[in-house]
């Protein structure tokens, strides 16, 4: 199933918006993922066996960074 050309815009149009605060918005999205899913932790090495709030870890803001980046690129191919 794939996305008709509308929808593929406004997906490309949302991106674009994104991207104007990836660093805060990424960030914002792994928070959530490990509110819904505490589990979700164990995934990262540098946040298993730490209590620490997510948005104080540098290193979950690197990767959240990099993976919505990566993302982007691939979204505006």
């Amino acid at each position: 199933m794939g996305f008709s050309e509308k929808q593929e815009s406004l997906v490309k149009e949302s991106w674009e918006v994104m991207k104007q605060n990836v660093p805060e918005l990424s960030l914002r999205f792994f928070t959530l993922i490990l509110e819904i899913a505490p589990a979700a932790k164990n995934m990262f090495s540098f946040l298993q066996n730490t209590d620490e709030i997510p948005q104080n870890n540098l290193k979950l803001k690197a990767r959240a960074v990099k993976v919505f980046k990566m993302v982007i690129d691939l979204i505006s191919v």
